[in-house]
């Protein structure tokens, strides 16, 4: 069996963890977060309703009552009871609320000795309010009802007799008021939380695309410089082509994945500038099953790759390197390879290769990313000589981007090519299987 290195997440030995923080690890780190006001009409609304069935409960249970004891003809006293007595109540609570924010919900959080007697204060102010409420509209709705005059006693002692159920009710409100309260607190720290992580992620995940683009444009500036004194007329041409290639690696980059139809093309753009380097000394093959053309990759995943079988893979006796560029499914997974005729890795450790240089760790950094435990990255020796570095990622599909054709564009590539069947004298022949490039627009 083939040496083989493998990453899974970012645990690759040798290669450091990417900078900058990625787990949250509690609500204390954030800053205060405040819930979404929920609708004023919608929650009196339903706490209106929630009083009116206890008002029918109330009133159907003091009737009962009277019957079983063979009372008759209270039913419109027994409702006049309960439905002032409820409804008074519902009158109180937005100074109930108002109260328990006060003291339960403080920016400096009182002691439970505080909150206790707060409670209590609030709680007979309730009280007091309460009965007195239930006494003005009893005495009032009563004679307009035909009830006659209400008696509701000494009031002395009818403020002291209301306490307890009203303490017991005070209590019961604000219990369910605090904890609703602090449900929703919970509910927006985590969302808050769920927030800073994705961002956190993408601002990560950014960094590494942002490190990648100036790598990528030094290697190949580089490439053509070692052209510029051999072939004048040849570099100029490539660098028209690195032009093309910014200008779609450009447009790709508004999100971090693409379709691998779009991926394929930047590729394509990149190795034929790459010919004009190499020359005979570089084949490519493609084996790519077109239905996969939309499916999602990160962005420059290939490229990195491609250029590591160049710069590592190319033999001393300048023998020409075959590359191989394949794409096909497994069950939920994409498994995208690339393998080289080259020198492979040699006696180097696998897993310390994962990590050289800024492509390959890059890559790395990203999968790990992107999909976490869900991909996989390894590269090994093949048998008939040569490396394979090979990337499982989860397949999804999205819309293809597409990358309008242009006129001008495109006379430019067939002038491009046309050019390029002169400096070689017609010899030169296309790459074995290499589809033709789609043309690329210009920028508006």
């Amino acid at each position: 069996m083939p040496s083989a290195a493998t990453n899974r997440d970012d645990s690759t030995v040798g290669s450091p963890a990417p900078a900058g923080p990625t787990v949250i690890a509690g609500a204390d780190l954030l800053p205060p977060v405040q819930p979404t006001p929920l609708p004023t009409a919608t929650v009196w609304s339903v706490l209106f309703l929630i009083y009116t069935g206890i008002a029918i409960l109330l009133t159907g249970y003091r009737f009962l009552d009277d019957l079983s004891r063979n009372r008759s003809g209270t039913f419109g006293i027994r409702s006049l009871e309960e439905v002032t007595g409820v409804y008074t109540a519902f009158v109180l609570l937005p100074l109930v609320f108002r109260a328990a924010d006060l003291y339960l919900f403080r920016p400096r959080r009182l002691n439970w000795v505080a909150i206790a007697f707060c409670h209590l204060a609030a709680g007979i102010a309730f009280s007091l309010a309460h009965t007195y409420l239930m006494a003005i509209t009893r005495q009032i709705l009563s004679p307009l009802l035909g009830l006659g005059r209400y008696d509701y006693g000494i009031m002395f002692y009818r403020y002291p007799m209301e306490l307890s159920n009203d303490l017991v009710g005070f209590t019961s409100i604000v219990c369910l008021y605090y904890y609703f309260r602090k449900f929703r607190l919970a509910q927006a720290q985590q969302l808050a939380a769920a927030q800073l992580k994705t961002k956190l992620a993408e601002a990560q995940l950014e960094n590494l695309r942002l490190q990648l683009q100036p790598h990528f444009l030094f290697n190949t500036l580089n490439t053509i410089s070692s052209v510029m004194y051999e072939d004048i007329k040849a570099a100029d041409l490539m660098l028209t082509q690195l032009s093309d290639l910014l200008r779609l690696t450009l447009r790709a980059s508004r999100t971090h994945e693409i379709p691998l139809a779009d991926e394929l093309q930047i590729t394509r753009l990149y190795l034929d500038l790459m010919q004009k380097r190499y020359e005979e000394k570089l084949r490519v093959n493609y084996s790519i099953d077109t239905a996969l053309n939309d499916s999602l990759v990160p962005q420059l995943v290939l490229q990195p790759l491609l250029e590591n079988s160049l710069r590592h893979g190319m033999k001393a006796s300048g023998e020409a390197i075959d590359i191989s560029i394949a794409a096909h499914r497994d069950n939920g997974s994409l498994i995208l390879s690339i393998s080289d005729t080259g020198v492979g890795l040699g006696a180097s450790d696998p897993s310390a290769v994962l990590g050289r240089g800024v492509g390959l760790s890059n890559i790395r950094d990203r999968l790990a990313q992107l999909y976490g435990d869900a991909q996989n990255f390894s590269i090994a020796n093949r048998p008939s000589g040569g490396a394979q570095v090979t990337l499982r990622l989860p397949y999804r599909t999205a819309q293809r981007s597409q990358f309008a054709a242009d006129s001008s564009t495109w006379a430019l590539l067939e002038s491009a090519s046309s050019a390029e069947s002169q400096l070689a004298g017609g010899d030169s022949a296309p790459l074995p299987n290499a589809s033709p490039l789609r043309p690329l627009s210009q920028d508006r």
